[in-house]
């Protein structure tokens, strides 16, 4: 307790995951499929077999700092920061498969919402004339990126760069860290005993910051990290940029 209404807290989160769900090829092709053998599989008269699997595991670590100014007649503000690293060897989509069937301790590495850092910042300010202006700031470090090969294993899974005769690791490559600042600002105007107008204005991404979503993560058959493709790292998507929106509102 830090004054009447300001707090400071930190908590810490330990979390560990097992059983995990994933696709696990049950019938691998142990040689490259030539003629009638079939890729060398233990049942030479099937193809693949994948099953769902709880396989997985992961583990998370978290540190979360607080600092609150509770309500008061001026406004509030609120600012909180998180320090975490999550760890796991399954993807987050669906149909995650490990690069290795034979071998899962091959993806172990970052989680696809490993975030270092999360800082959060918002509050509000109730000024005369029945002023009242908001804002909100979020600033995230990067997400990692899995960057893959293009090329298929022999066990018919998505490859990664080999470097010294193994797979580089999992989500190894860095992606964009993330900005945005949000306002909004509204004043209210008596019009009758029993009838307020407000009038509101609001501002999303006002900084219009670049804000990358997506890249391309196929780096080719190049080798690793010296020759990448020319398309490896292209930004395919981004955020949202920098707009406004104006409304009305009624109470009576």
């Amino acid at each position: 307790q830090a004054g009447e209404r300001m707090t400071l807290s930190a908590g810490y989160s330990y979390l560990r995951g097992r059983d995990l769900l994933m696709s696990i090829n049950q019938n691998v092709p142990t040689c490259v499929a030539a003629g009638a053998n079939n890729g060398c599989r233990p049942n030479p008269a099937h193809a693949n077999n994948s099953q769902y699997s709880s396989a997985g595991e992961s583990v998370y670590h978290g540190l979360q700092v607080s600092l609150l100014q509770r309500p008061a007649r001026w406004g509030h503000v609120r600012v909180s920061y998180t320090l975490s690293k999550s760890m796991n060897n399954v993807g987050e989509f669906f149909f995650s498969s490990p690069v290795d069937p034979f071998d899962l301790s091959k993806d172990w590495g970052r989680s696809d919402d490993d975030q270092r850092h999360r800082l959060t910042v918002n509050g509000s300010i109730r000024a005369p004339l029945g002023i009242h202006a908001a804002a909100a700031m979020q600033a995230y470090s990067a997400l990692p990126l899995n960057i893959v090969s293009g090329v298929t294993t022999v066990q018919g899974t998505a490859g990664r760069p080999v470097v010294d005769g193994a797979f580089i690791q999992r989500n190894a490559g860095k992606g964009n860290d993330f900005f945005t600042l949000n306002a909004r600002v509204s004043r209210t105007f008596r019009v009758a005993d029993r009838m307020n107008v407000e009038a509101i204005v609001e501002g999303f991404n006002l900084t219009n910051r670049r804000n990358v979503i997506t890249r391309n993560t196929n780096f080719g058959a190049g080798a690793y990290p010296a020759n990448p493709s020319p398309a490896f790292g292209e930004v395919t998507a981004v955020g949202e940029p920098r707009s406004a929106q104006f409304g009305v509102r009624v109470e009576f």
